[in-house]
């Protein structure tokens, strides 16, 4: 064990051994154990800090989000414009799940909520909140709140969609557009349709 190693607090090395775990196994294979052993502890030392697996792997999935929502506002900060922040943040969107797809899919999907643990709940509402003020940010004068919060949703929902779709290799081999382009394509037509007032067509009509 390194020295670093005996100075940096237990849970934040057995959270690290964690995501470290994750770029190359999905959290479903994911144990307390391994974790432990990873870190050359007692299978029972996580339990002083995780009631159980599913707590541990929402402050996982936190420690995760909480890492992708500082670079994504490292990369927003660096853009000049509201559309250039847009495009900025989707980069970083499409980086994390790129690069990250297993703990994305944990802090996204159906293993773990929000309220497991106080690390995802804060790292989930930062995420969101960086999402909500690069999309304000983009609306013409006069549109109001429940509009964005439901543009927000739809851009969220589009570079999602598209990026795990062609992580799973479910795109068609006849679409010649990567990934980046086809993403930054479906988001810069939603921003369009903002600009244009074109985007809401009211309630569907029986």
């Amino acid at each position: 064990m390194s020295r670093s190693q005996e100075v940096e607090p237990l849970e934040d090395r057995l959270v690290a051994a964690a995501l470290h775990l994750l770029q190359d196994h999905p959290a479903e294979r994911l144990s307390l154990r391994a974790v432990a052993h990873h870190v050359e502890v007692s299978h029972q030392a996580p339990y002083v800090y995780f009631a159980n697996k599913r707590v541990m792997l929402a402050a996982v999935a936190g420690a995760g989000l909480q890492h992708a929502a500082q670079r994504a506002a490292e990369a927003v900060a660096a853009a000049r414009t509201p559309t250039e922040r847009l495009h900025a943040l989707v980069d970083a969107y499409v980086a994390f799940v790129r690069e990250q797809p297993h703990v994305h899919d944990l802090a996204f999907g159906p293993l773990v909520k929000k309220s497991d643990h106080p690390r995802l709940e804060q790292s989930a509402k930062t995420y969101w909140d960086q999402l909500h003020d690069v999309v304000a940010a983009c609306q013409p004068h006069g549109v109001g709140e429940a509009e964005v919060l439901g543009r927000c949703v739809a851009t969220w929902g589009t570079v999602q969609g598209i990026s795990r779709l062609q992580m799973h290799g479910q795109i068609p081999a006849s679409v010649p557009a990567p990934l980046d382009d086809l993403v930054h394509g479906a988001v810069e037509t939603l921003r369009r349709g903002w600009q244009a007032g074109n985007d809401n067509p009211g309630p569907l009509r029986r």
